[in-house]
């Protein structure tokens, strides 16, 4: 992941010096405090926390929608079975 952080202060380059992973001992919930740090030529020097989580799928990936579509035809198999 590739992430871009501008300083809240000035809006120049800011740089991620450390992160604090809040949730790595919850099951599928990613929420981070990144640190960073503007590194601006002419910036002001300031240091902030951000918070990253994340949200939600646009796309699930790969693996689930094939497990999803397995469990509709083995859903469909056994109706077809039972005969309803």
């Amino acid at each position: 992941m590739s992430v871009r952080v501008k300083c809240p202060r000035c809006k120049g380059k800011a740089i991620i010096t450390n992160s604090n992973d809040l949730a790595k001992d919850i099951k599928d919930v990613f929420y981070k405090e990144l640190y960073v740090q503007c590194v601006e030529k002419d910036g002001c020097g300031a240091r902030a926390v951000f918070g990253m989580e994340f949200k939600h799928y646009i796309n699930p990936p790969q693996t689930d929608v094939v497990s999803m579509a397995r469990k509709i035809l083995e859903q469909q198999e056994q109706l077809n079975i039972k005969g309803v």
